[in-house]
């Protein structure tokens, strides 16, 4: 496979499909529940059929011990917000080039306005463990190269 193919790697082959929304108005308990029940890291926050913030456990966490938020209090208060996003036809490379710019771990892949899945970083290390050591390197010098 050409170098060029391999850092072409579509991000639909690896993303996570099982995803859950909730609106802004839903407390951090029931997204939490949520969450839990799915047994989904992350959610995203929903308004009129958009995308508008994502929260994953560790800004629950964050939010209920460092910051004192009450549990009854709204998830817009703890999502991030705008959330980056990425296609499902985008590479691999794309996502971890945002990951690494923004500091974040999960990306909503979103085509035409519908959530298809998140891409994780956890993803991204299943997908490397399928690589042999030449196609990894071959790989992540095609990134450097940039």
């Amino acid at each position: 496979m050409p170098d060029s193919e391999k850092s072409r790697i579509a991000i639909g082959n690896f993303m996570t499909l099982n995803t859950k929304s909730v609106r802004p108005d839903t407390s951090v308990t029931d997204a939490s529940k949520i969450m839990y029940e799915n047994h989904i890291p992350s959610i995203l926050v929903e308004e009129h059929g958009k995308i508008i913030g994502i929260v994953t456990y560790a800004d629950i966490a964050l939010a209920l011990t460092i910051y004192a938020n009450d549990p009854s209090s709204q998830i817009k208060s703890i999502m991030s917000a705008p959330v980056v996003s990425v296609t499902s036809d985008s590479s691999i490379l794309d996502a971890v080039e945002l990951m690494l710019e923004k500091k974040i771990h999960k990306i909503p892949v979103i085509d035409d306005g519908t959530v298809q899945g998140i891409i994780s970083a956890t993803d991204l290390m299943s997908l490397l463990s399928v690589l042999d050591e030449e196609q990894f390197y071959d790989v992540f010098r095609t990134h450097i190269s940039k």
